[in-house]
């Protein structure tokens, strides 16, 4: 007799068997990132690629971006931009999920742990993608902390753990990470950061801009907030600047990676797996 389903929940496979195409469904890629539109500007072009080899794709916002404007209020801002993310999704055609958190607020602690692992048990990703934590502000450095420590209590039965009032089986394994560029490839004191694992972006660069222009509600706030008025041309120039480290002409735009390779947390190199050493340069490469 076959193992009880749980509705909603994608479904591991047997013990012993991994994840491949053709079999128990697609590979599946998370990326959990602070705020609507994170996930546009660090990874949306790997995803795209990732969706063209086969994968399944999903994205997660801890946020709703409810500190987004200058103008509106909370409730409405946030109803705005959940909306611009699920259009965004529908570029790629992939699933999003808000986790319900507030701007400014993303901290480390056992609700926000278990909230997120909730998700990860609904979704059973193979690959999850997250913030630097060398990143610029405080929501970014804490949401990869969050990632990976629910990432590993995951696969622990007695860690109880939700994130929509029903609670989830434990995965049969965890999931890789890849920690994404900060924003603008550069940390805290304004040092570039390296990237371990280049991609190379530019056959998909069309469809990284049409995710990130649903996002027009913060276009208008960082115009109103920071003067900029550059939102799409800023993204494409740091893909530019990490497709310097691919060191090929025909490289025009690229995203960097950073695996995390601590003890006990799996080490599968997923890009050069899926894309191929064509579209993927690792450091040691270089």
């Amino acid at each position: 007799m076959g193992a009880k389903k749980t509705p909603g929940i994608r479904e591991d496979p047997p013990p012993g068997e991994a994840f491949v195409h053709g079999m128990h469904g697609m590979p599946m890629v998370l990326a959990v990132m602070a705020h609507p539109d994170d996930i546009e500007i660090t990874c949306a072009g790997t995803l795209a690629l990732l969706k063209r080899a086969g994968w399944d794709v999903h994205l997660a916002t801890m946020t709703a971006g409810d500190l987004g404007s200058m103008t509106l209020p909370r409730e409405e801002i946030s109803r705005i931009r959940r909306g611009e993310a699920e259009a965004s999704a529908r570029v790629l055609g992939a699933g999003y999920t808000c986790l319900g958190f507030d701007d400014l607020t993303i901290l480390y602690d056992a609700g926000s742990k278990r909230r997120v692992c909730g998700l990860l048990r609904e979704i059973r990703p193979d690959l999850v993608i997250t913030h630097s934590s060398r990143d610029y502000m405080t929501d970014h450095t804490e949401t990869p902390r969050i990632v990976r420590e629910a990432v590993f209590a995951s696969t622990i039965p007695n860690w109880t753990a939700s994130q929509n009032g029903t609670p989830a089986p434990p995965c049969a394994k965890m999931a890789s990470i890849l920690y994404a560029d900060p924003i603008e490839n550069i940390d805290l004191e304004g040092r570039r950061v390296p990237a371990r694992l280049v991609v190379d972006i530019t056959s998909v660069m069309e469809t990284k801009e049409r995710m990130l222009a649903c996002h027009e509600s913060q276009r208008s706030w960082l115009r109103a907030q920071h003067g900029e008025d550059e939102y799409l041309l800023s993204m494409k120039r740091w893909g530019a600047d990490r497709a310097s480290d691919f060191g090929k002409r025909t490289v025009k735009y690229a995203e960097g990676f950073t695996p995390h390779l601590g003890h006990g947390f799996p080490k599968d190199d997923h890009l050069s797996r899926a894309l191929g050493r064509r579209l993927v340069k690792s450091a040691s490469a270089r």
